[in-house]
């Protein structure tokens, strides 16, 4: 018996000891919390880092956390209460009114979102005095501005906005008769189809080479914590890499985050893979600039390059072997 027990004892703290690296690995794991709006497509690359551990890889355990408005999750930004936002456009009103904060990758570099309308809405001229639900300080009502005026309406005075944050909540002022158009993004687009109403514009198709999503901070927490900024870019680029060339990936994740059926998810994933990449300009962010600022009434007071830090990307594209 006491040959036994000995050999027991042995094997057990032979067992603890090889595990005691996973446990310290583990321990390790620098806590860091992340916000964006609504959950949507255009989150994807980072949902992607979570479900395939890239996040972990790079020593990460990150919170992704969703906030109705994009409002809000500016101010958590600011306020330290996390330590990145994922929103683009958002942030620059912030930017020029005096909040130092950079932008450090993209994650979609175009909007996914779609001009979902009611059945009797043939073409964007019939949105003329009609209502338009948008989130007031978000990009949807950015890009809504700019899209009526591609289209020859003034956005400013004929059509009416209606402030209703959040995907879910569009859908239903539609099926209301609330609204008469929404920018919607999957997986709520397809809710939308499904109860009958249509997607009449993908803005993607019309608005090309916009940042869109992606990695930002406030300047103070890249002084302060570099290694870790640079951990978290080097994980969302992996990620939108990972997005962008293993289609089975992105298709699985898409339905585990985002409960989309494997149908509406393979479909989503044709119509907006080519929006995927973490490289982005100061011209395209020039664009985003001009597109908020109309929008929001803004004027720009920093030149792009104030607010942009391709450091970390440049480094990091140079170990992907993707420069």
């Amino acid at each position: 018996m006491k040959i036994i027990y000995r050999f027991s004892f042995s094997l057990i703290l032979g067992m603890l000891l090889l595990l005691l690296p996973l446990f310290g690995a583990e321990s390790q794991l620098v806590k860091v919390r992340a916000v964006y709006p609504s959950p949507n497509v255009q989150y994807l690359p980072a949902y992607v880092a979570q479900a395939k551990g890239i996040f972990k890889e790079e020593g990460l355990e990150a919170e992704l956390i969703a906030v109705r408005g994009a409002k809000e999750g500016v101010q958590a930004l600011v306020g330290g209460d996390v330590q990145f936002a994922m929103m683009v456009g958002p942030v620059l009103p912030a930017i020029w009114r005096g909040v130092d904060l950079k932008l450090l990758a993209q994650m979609v570099g175009m909007p996914t979102f779609s001009l979902i309308v009611r059945p009797e809405i043939n073409k964007v001229a019939d949105l003329r005095g009609k209502k338009i639900g948008v989130s007031f300080g978000g990009m949807t009502f950015a890009l809504a501005h700019d899209l009526f005026k591609l289209n020859g309406l003034d956005p400013d005075r004929e059509v009416e906005y209606v402030n209703i944050p959040g995907s879910a909540p569009k859908v239903a002022a539609l099926d209301k008769g609330i609204i008469a158009a929404a920018l919607i993004a999957p997986p709520a687009e397809f809710t939308a189809i499904q109860a009958g109403f249509k997607r009449l514009v993908f803005l993607g198709d019309v608005m090309p080479d916009l940042p869109f999503t992606g990695v930002i901070a406030t300047s103070r927490y890249i002084k302060e914590k570099p290694k870790i900024a640079e951990k978290m870019v080097r994980a969302i680029a992996r990620a939108v890499y990972v997005t962008h060339d293993n289609p089975e990936a992105a298709v699985e994740v898409m339905q585990s985050y985002l409960k989309m059926t494997a149908d509406e998810a393979r479909e989503t994933y044709k119509l907006v893979r080519k929006s995927f990449s973490p490289i982005f300009t100061e011209v395209s962010v020039s664009k985003v600039a001009e597109v908020v600022s109309r929008s929001t009434g803004v004027k720009p007071t920093k030149a792009p390059r104030d607010y942009t830090d391709l450091t970390f990307l440049n480094r990091i594209l140079l170990e992907l072997g993707k420069r």
